[in-house]
């Protein structure tokens, strides 16, 4: 039969107070400087410390869902030669241990000083302690804001002990120091997650103000940043940028004959063509107006800028899936100079856009800037 003894034979009271203080200041330091990533070592460390100089076999934290339905063993210390059973205790049903539930959750603390006198009324819970070989156990409750939210525990297999008014005392420092942490923590989680999902709502709002709705192309606003960006980059590096300009052919008729839903849809197919012929590093598709697109294609040459212009009337006069259209485009290849400005830019490749149109539409022209 195990001895049992109210403390170890080898520790005095006296001794044990004084260590217990100690161990109390070095807890607290460590918890309290503890930053978030570092929480769970810290945790574990306390029930080390908690244990060590084999107060105790086996020392753990459990956390309760909020609607105290289940609980689960989240931090674990045992001492040498003794089993861990975290892994066995994870997302515990009530319905397994409803004495152990209620009487937490009424008393916020369970002190057993011998499982085997354990009256039947415990049920699930005494044949945990016996399958745990648990000869004493204590626990007490971890507050936040009045309401509890787990427990502190710890377990001795190789002897039992009567518990003492001291011993609950010195187990509810500890529990509410980790409750402290633990609350620290869910404060700078929960801080860290606001400021996360404002940021990424401010970057949506920014995508926002420069996407085109219909399209998901960027609008006149994004094209003027991008445009603006391009001009200084390859004037700086002395690059060609070559600008394109692409108008739907008789939109309106269109519109009129095949309703603005049709219309819609030839716009949306006509991007969609945009940006598969230009996808490449740096090219950016725009919608510049009702009808109109932009493309703005760093270091491309005019000759290349051609070729792109004659596979994108190809690819769009070819497209079935909505009513027949054709376009006119506009083309721009040239090295900016200093004060070329995305204004200037514009202008002269609408200008080249009507120069198609005259032409009888279904093609492109290109024109030298300036």
């Amino acid at each position: 039969m195990a001895q049992t003894s109210d403390k170890p034979a080898s520790v005095s009271t006296e001794d044990s107070a004084a260590s217990f203080a100690y161990l109390i200041s070095e807890l607290s330091t460590s918890l309290i400087n503890a930053a978030p990533d570092e929480a769970e070592l810290h945790i574990e460390r306390s029930l080390a410390a908690l244990g060590s100089n084999d107060r105790k076999d086996r020392c753990y934290v459990f956390l309760f869902t909020d609607d105290y339905r289940h609980m689960t063993n989240t931090h674990e210390w045992v001492n040498r030669g003794i089993s861990s059973h975290k892994d066995d205790l994870q997302n515990i049903p009530l319905e397994a241990m409803p004495w152990f539930f209620t009487s937490m959750r009424a008393d916020g603390k369970v002190v057993v000083s011998c499982t085997d006198q354990l009256p039947d009324v415990t049920g699930g819970f005494k044949e945990e302690l016996q399958r745990e070989q648990i000869q004493s156990m204590l626990a007490v409750g971890m507050y936040l804001e009045g309401k509890l939210i787990g427990f502190v525990g710890c377990d001795l297999v190789q002897r039992s002990t009567l518990w003492s008014d001291e011993d609950v005392r010195q187990m509810q420092l500890v529990a509410d120091m980790i409750a402290n942490t633990i609350a620290r923590h869910r404060t700078e989680s929960q801080l860290h997650q606001v400021q996360s999902e404002l940021r990424a709502a401010n970057e949506r709002l920014a995508q926002l103000a420069h996407e085109d709705s219909l399209t998901g192309l960027i609008n006149r606003r994004g094209l003027d940043a991008v445009l603006e960006t391009e001009l200084r980059r390859t004037q700086r590096k002395q690059q060609f940028l070559s600008v394109l300009m692409v108008d739907i052919d008789h939109f309106k008729a269109l519109n009129d004959k095949h309703g603005h839903l049709g219309g819609d849809a030839a716009l949306c197919s006509v991007a969609g063509i945009l940006l598969k012929t230009f996808q490449r590093s740096g090219e950016k598709v725009a919608r510049f107006g009702g009808d109109e697109f932009v493309v703005i294609c760093p270091v491309m040459s005019a000759e290349v800028a051609e070729q792109r212009a004659t596979e994108l009337l190809q690819a769009i006069a070819s497209n079935t899936s909505v009513a027949p259209v054709t376009v006119s485009i506009g083309v721009l290849s040239f090295i900016p100079a200093a004060d070329t400005t995305p204004g200037s830019v514009l202008r002269q490749v609408d200008r080249a856009v009507y120069e198609a149109k005259d032409k009888g539409r279904n093609c492109f022209v290109r024109r030298p800037f300036g």
